[in-house]
């Protein structure tokens, strides 16, 4: 009954997905037998969940105008550089999302200081958020959309601060000088892991660090979670009664201390739910009341959707909540009498198996390795790491030489651990990426795990195994049966990048990586965490569709707009080779990727070299010297397969253009698609190139109101004068090309 409520409160607040998922629930409660009220009961709260979400999105606020008036940022806005962003509140409480530039180092200071306790004067115009690049890169509208909020607010200026001094701000000023005394007092080396652990805060966590714990499936050990609190209340517990304090009294304390201790944690969903679920745990115990683990959780659940609709999008709520209600649903399996590693596996395999339909969907991966990792790991964290976390900042506070004399004995052990960790992520094959499941697949995969769940309760056996890895197999092998050859321009902003996908996955091909120009900037502008074409672009396009391992990495030439981003690619991926251009191994930016690319082989192919498989046949045209000096030096690819031919050409300018006619005259007319050099520079696509190629489609590949001006009128007007269709990656999107049963199909992202 618990599970079906929860399921009809999500299904309430996901208009496309209500009837999907109320049919899966009926489905489920005939399976269990439900009686008939319940089911009733069931429909009335569904109804009633999704009017009260409807009435409370009603927005009738005046986005076409400019905006003069308050602004106050939610706790969560992040400062990164010279750069000021999250959620806010206007006069009035609707909800936007804010940015800001930082004009001066003072400034950040102050905001620094004092934003979370400010209301801001300020003056700035709504704009609509840019869409998605393709369809599993970050869509800022959904984003929106989830959390409460409609449009983006540029605030232009800030005309002038109020201090508004509240018991959450207050709260909030400790969190932050907690966060400094950390940084002050612990060593660098402890310090990140020491700020995630005690107050939620991973926002200066390495990019390497998440990679390695998400390879290791461990990521959710350094968000607070109800383990985590139910440990620190109690270490409190122990120690307030070793200090002679009555349980009675000890538990109203803590009763207490928990509310203040979600604010100085961040106030995240998860931890929301962990204070809370341990709240009324401490309560029931407090006033000898019997109500089950299962009824606090649903009762949670319930009031923090009411309470806040839109928390239930949030990715840790919703592995927060689905981890306990797997573990409580299926209690009977730890009830046994066994010892407690096994209870630890069983435990950490139940968290795993039924959260991972929904870790596909959000993450396109999990890893394999998780279920015995966590096994280790989870009891090292909680009974070790995390205890010895909160003595030794408890020493900072009593009495730093103490302190010191702990980090010397702890930094060591800790640094040992961490080789540990470093070597096991290092092993290959442990994640499983069969990529994003769309919605038929998601709900079949959900009904795999309820249906195992279902079966195992009336007494497990081992082949009841098959009911969660048939489904799981079936998904993962699809791909190996569709014929289509696939090619894709990925919206990567001003830049390239390309993905081939052989029919029957027999090879997966990416042509650039995309990339920024990076410039030297002042200190207090530079950010900790970066924009990242290759790991926030191109990386979530490959795994979104099951993508992990890339045959080839052609990178047609040193510049940052193609080769950027490689750097991002290679600890995301097995990269088999790298293909660059003759020469260009002595450019700096090659020179940055090289460290990334040890095991991946490296050649340098030339004109008359290439290769074929599935098919397809892949030649390079160019370059036909091994002196790297530039544009002109693009590697050139010729993808053929049966009539269809795609040309790459790098960022190739009319004199490569002529070298290329001079060398293959008419064998490269009538092309299928071009994708056109130099993002259509006025320095390409001369006129005689475009007669002699004669594509049926041509492609720009560029960034929305780039500062090149590409592509060239003049270009375009030449294009259109020949009669040849163009896209552009700017205006389209991402642009998918499918070749199955000799018809082609186009879809762009917009």
């Amino acid at each position: 009954m618990a599970i079906a409520i929860v399921l009809a409160t999500l299904a309430a607040h996901e208009t496309p997905a209500t009837l999907v998922f109320m049919a899966l629930l009926f489905c489920w409660m005939g399976w269990k037998r439900e009686a008939l009220l319940h089911m009733g009961i069931i429909a009335i709260l569904s109804a009633g969940f999704f009017l009260l979400q409807e009435i409370r999105s009603q927005d009738s606020f005046d986005y076409s105008q400019p905006y003069a008036g308050e602004l106050r940022f939610d706790s969560d806005y992040v400062i990164d550089g010279d750069g000021l962003r999250g959620f806010a509140r206007l006069d009035g409480g609707t909800r936007v999302y804010a940015k800001y530039r930082i004009a001066t180092a003072e400034e950040k200071a102050a905001l620094e200081e004092s934003l979370f306790e400010s209301l801001l004067f300020i003056q700035g115009t709504f704009e609509a958020p840019s869409p998605p690049s393709h369809r599993f890169s970050f869509d800022m509208q959904k984003y929106l959309d989830h959390n409460g909020a409609k449009h983006i607010l540029a605030v232009e200026s800030i005309i002038g601060v109020e201090k508004q001094e509240t018991v959450i701000s207050k709260l909030y000023r400790q969190r932050q000088w907690l966060k400094k005394h950390i940084q002050n007092t612990f060593p660098s080396s402890l310090a990140t892991e020491a700020e995630a652990l005690l107050i939620g805060e991973q926002e200066n966590m390495a990019n390497e660090d998440r990679l390695m714990y998400q390879t290791l499936g461990i990521t959710h050990l350094f968000a607070i979670s109800g383990l985590h609190v139910a440990i620190l209340v109690g270490i409190v517990y122990f120690v307030l009664l070793r200090l002679r304090v009555r349980k009675e009294t000890a538990l109203v304390l803590l009763l207490g201390i928990l509310p203040v201790y979600a604010v100085l944690a961040g106030g995240a969903p998860s931890v929301l739910r962990s204070v809370f679920m341990v709240s009324a745990v401490l309560a029931v115990r407090l006033f000898n009341l019997r109500v089950s683990i299962a009824h606090i959780l649903l009762g949670s659940f319930v009031f923090f959707i009411l309470w806040n609709p839109f928390m239930m999008y949030d990715i840790g709520f919703q592995l927060s909540y689905g981890a306990t209600f797997g573990i409580i649903y299926s209690s009977r399996f730890l009830t046994a009498d066994q010892s407690a590693i096994k209870s630890g596996l069983i435990l950490t395999a139940i968290s795993q198996v039924t959260l991972y339909p929904l870790l596909l969907f959000h993450f396109y991966e999990i890893s394999l390795s998780a279920f015995l990792v966590n096994s280790l790991f989870v009891p090292l964290y909680t009974l070790f790491i995390l205890p010895a976390n909160l003595v030794l900042l408890a020493l900072t506070f009593i009495f730093q030489p103490a302190a010191d004399i702990a980090f010397g004995i702890y930094e060591p052990l800790r640094a040992l651990i961490e080789k540990f960790m470093v070597w096991l992520s290092g092993l290959p094959y442990q994640m499983w990426n069969p990529g994003k499941p769309g919605a038929w697949m998601l709900v079949a995969l959900f009904v795999s795990v309820l249906l195992f769940y279902s079966l195992a309760e009336q007494g497990f056996r081992y082949w009841q195994l098959l009911v969660l890895i048939v489904p799981a197999v079936v998904f993962t092998l699809l791909p190996y049966f569709d014929p289509a050859l696939k090619v894709a321009f990925l919206d990567v902003g001003q830049g390239d990048s390309a993905v081939i996908e052989l029919p029957y996955r027999q090879g997966v091909y990416v042509i650039d990586s995309g990339g920024l120009l990076r410039f030297d900037t002042e200190e207090f502008k530079k950010r900790g965490r970066p924009y990242e074409v290759g790991r926030q672009i191109v990386a979530p396009y490959l795994k979104g569709n099951g993508l992990s391992s890339v045959d080839v990495l052609v990178l047609s030439h040193a510049d940052a707009d193609h080769a950027e981003g490689a750097e991002e690619l290679f600890p995301l991926l097995r990269i088999k080779e790298l293909h660059l251009s003759p020469g260009s191994q002595a450019e700096g930016i090659i020179r940055d990727i090289a460290p990334f690319a040890k095991e991946a082989a490296v050649r340098f192919p030339g004109r008359g070299s290439g290769w074929a498989k599935g098919g397809a046949t892949f030649r390079y045209l160019s370059p036909a010297d091994a002196e790297y000096e530039g544009n002109n030096d693009s590697l050139v690819l010729l993808v053929e397969s049966g009539e269809y031919r795609v040309l790459f050409t790098g960022d190739l300018e009319e004199a490569g253009e002529r070298d290329l006619e001079a060398a293959y005259g008419r064998a490269l007319s009538g092309l299928t698609v071009l994708k056109v050099g130099h993002h259509g520079s006025k320095t390409s696509s001369s006129q005689a190139f475009l007669e002699l190629v004669e594509p049926k489609l041509s492609i720009f590949s560029t960034g929305i109101d780039n500062r090149y001006g590409h592509p060239s009128e003049e270009v375009v007007d030449r294009f259109n004068a020949l009669g040849l269709p163009t896209l552009n990656t700017a205006d389209a999107g991402t642009i998918e090309m499918e070749i199955k049963n000799g018809q082609v199909t186009l879809q762009t992202m917009r």
